[in-house]
């Protein structure tokens, strides 16, 4: 069975170097101890990431295609890591020099192997005509299958900003799918317990869900109807609140019929839960629990779920003998390991 790695990482020599130097956050340190780091997004959120970690991020090349061979992977939709050039907030002119940069490496990467890599275009959001052109060039002369954005462009920078609607309105208009993807949330209540709290166990699911329903109750999907959304890690927390906590506001016959709270709602149409189920799809990255994915195709049905492993940061084996062995039937499989994705264009 065909399958296609929606969520596979790499990061390059160079932005570590420039990572280095940076005086804002996100920074790279040097350890005292041997080959460690620490990747430090703001003053209290810090990953530590050793030499071996970050060779492993850092290659494109042979030894990446062997671990996919290992673990029967067939393709991989390459794209850059966190912190994403959309991070570097306030330095614009770096970001947009590292875009052009980054997707000519991706670009390569798919010529080399071009049985085994797609692209994910990395853009930078600050100078938005400028990034549109990006865009349009990594679909239409490169050939890349989608955008992957982070949840935040910096503090109080999501994509339900108007200024950021060109970049959304392109997306449409090529017909290709945004993958949202974490970072650590900006505000400081966050910092307190460090990665532990500001990363995968809840910050990152957290901050892609508020960007999630900020575009949602800004009119995005209303504007841009057919503009398609990937999130990862079963839906970062958002189907446990379908249908009728997400959609409280609007639904709850205790509150949604009296005048004065309709007054105060978004001016939407449709309900968040109506917009997920219909332009948003859910990837299998980072997590192992086979109740959860059993969970997330009886809310979202099989043809809005995707596979993703999260490499380097999760083992490619696990996370495809995972998938393999939940038991599902054939045909949902199938939709999962490849059909879905191919339906959103993301195919060789």
């Amino acid at each position: 069975m065909k399958t296609i790695d929606l969520e596979a990482h790499f990061y390059t020599k160079a932005v570590f170097d420039y990572l280095e130097k940076r005086n804002d956050y996100p920074k790279f340190v040097k350890l005292p101890e041997r080959d460690s780091y620490n990747l430090r997004f703001t003053e209290n959120i810090s990953l530590f990431q050793s030499q071996a970690f970050i060779d492993a991020l850092c290659n494109v090349a042979d030894s990446r295609v062997a671990l996919m061979d290992q673990a029967k992977l067939d393709i991989q939709v390459l794209s850059f890591s966190s912190p994403g050039i959309d991070e570097f907030d306030p330095d614009h002119k770096s970001a947009a020099s590292f875009a052009i940069e980054l997707n000519d490496i991706i670009y390569d990467a798919t010529k080399r192997f071009s049985s085994r890599f797609l692209g994910f275009a990395t853009i930078s959001p600050y100078d938005v005509p400028a990034a549109v052109k990006e865009l349009q060039r990594t679909v239409a002369e490169l050939g890349f299958v989608g955008w992957l954005a982070h949840s935040n462009f910096g503090e109080g920078k999501y994509l339900d900003n108007k200024e950021y609607w060109p970049l959304l309105e392109a997306a449409e208009a090529m017909n290709i799918p945004i993958y949202l993807h974490p970072t650590t949330p900006l505000s400081k209540e966050y910092g307190k317990f460090g990665f532990a709290l500001a990363g995968p166990p809840l910050g990152f699911q957290f901050d892609v869900a508020l960007c999630l329903m900020r575009m949602i109750y800004a009119g995005v999907f209303e504007q841009f109807p057919k503009l398609n959304i990937i999130i990862g890690h079963l839906g970062e927390t958002l189907p446990m609140l379908m249908p009728d906590r997400i959609d409280w506001a609007y639904a709850n016959p205790n509150v949604s019929n009296v005048q004065g709270f309709i007054n105060q709602q978004p001016a939407i149409t449709k309900t968040p839960s109506q917009v997920i189920l219909e332009n948003v799809y859910m990837t299998t990255s980072g997590r192992f629990s086979k109740q959860a994915l059993l969970f997330v195709l009886q809310i979202m049905g099989s043809d809005h779920v995707l596979l993703a492993t999260d490499y380097p940061y999760e083992n490619l084996e696990q996370s495809m003998n995972f998938i393999r062995g939940c038991g599902l039937p054939t045909d949902t499989l199938e939709k999962i390991c490849y059909g879905n994705s191919e339906k959103l264009g993301i195919k060789l």
